[in-house]
């Protein structure tokens, strides 16, 4: 069998509104040497037999898998690129959508570049629900007005603005860095920190997908209601890289306080991993709060203890005559 240019990975999670928009725009690329993978990781909508229905018309080829347990972003991704036979691949969720040239586009770019890029990324319009396009792309949308290419690892530091639907990768550097880590419950900006560890980013300065904004997403809910997941995955990251030389001495203050933030998020659910977090914050950041209250943690003293006694303390002290 011959090996496909491109492997194609559709994600989904309760994407049935979404879901035909995302797969006619795969079907309709102008760059037809391509595998298609689709997950569907646990849906509680009608989102398996929309897929299912599709494929079985438009693309009888493709491996649909289909989680009966929810498995997460990071080991579903893992679980499409163990099967993945393209030299490049590229990833969507199936709420979002590709322009017609994507695929062709970024394949010539790719094949153009020398063996140190291993990632073309280009912008992406950003749409509501219904599909209508908002004014700022995603790029601009994230605070970026001169998007980098090369050796980007500081700049992305700073902070993510990669639109994960407008890029292309190269499989063996996806390899090569171990793919996904699924301790996390966002993939996107590890791996990118990952990958520019090691090789460049070619940018491509167009629209080519469109992501769409819905405020029931998996990852909307992740960053509009943090999840100890969420909050262990920001420390997770930050912890890796403060291990290394990497950062500037700026980033490294700034990534040591988003330590401690992620790990007092801990604290505030009652997580068990709180108190060895606060103390690894406590290690980064010098802040002596994160060693008191990994102490307080460690002695079975949790939040809502540590609220009421506060409480308490606070109420006699205005009660005490002077």
């Amino acid at each position: 069998m011959r090996t496909p240019t491109v492997t194609v990975i559709a994600l989904c999670y309760n994407h049935e509104r979404f879901v035909l928009d995302c797969l006619e725009s795969i079907r309709a690329q102008t760059f037809q040497d391509f595998e298609l993978i689709v997950i569907d990781d646990c849906s509680r909508d009608h989102s398996p037999q929309v897929i299912a229905n599709w494929l079985a018309e438009h693309y009888p080829a493709a491996r649909f898998i289909r989680h009966e347990v929810n498995r997460g972003i990071c080991a579903s991704l893992n679980e499409a690129l163990a099967l993945a036979q393209g030299t490049y691949v590229s990833m969507t969720a199936t709420d979002d959508t590709w322009l017609p040239h994507k695929l062709a586009s970024q394949v010539a770019l790719a094949q153009s570049l020398d063996a140190d890029t291993a990632v073309i990324y280009a912008d992406a319009g950003q749409m509501d629900e219904a599909g209508a396009l908002l004014p700022k792309p995603f790029i601009e949308a994230h605070g970026v007005t001169d998007p980098p290419q090369g050796r980007i690892f500081n700049r992305l530091a700073d902070g993510n603005f990669i639109p994960a639907m407008a890029t292309l990768i190269r499989r063996d550097a996806l390899e090569a860095v171990g793919g996904y880590d699924e301790r996390l419950n966002y993939e996107d900006y590890d791996m990118w920190l990952r990958l520019a560890d090691r090789y460049a980013f070619a940018f491509q300065p167009e629209v080519v997908a469109h992501y769409r904004i819905v405020a029931t997403s998996v990852v909307r809910t992740v960053f509009a209601q943090p999840s100890a997941w969420y909050h262990h995955s920001n420390f997770l990251i930050r912890q890796k890289w403060l291990r290394s030389d990497r950062l500037t001495r700026q980033q490294r203050a700034l990534w040591a306080d988003k330590m401690w933030w992620a790990a007092y998020g801990l604290f505030v659910l009652d997580d068990r991993r709180a108190a060895s977090c606060l103390w690894l914050a406590f290690r980064h950041s010098g802040r002596p709060r994160a060693a008191v209250l990994a102490l307080t943690f460690r002695l079975g003293v949790s939040r809502a203890r540590l609220m009421r006694l506060r409480r308490v303390v606070t109420g006699m002290t205005r009660r005490t005559p002077t």
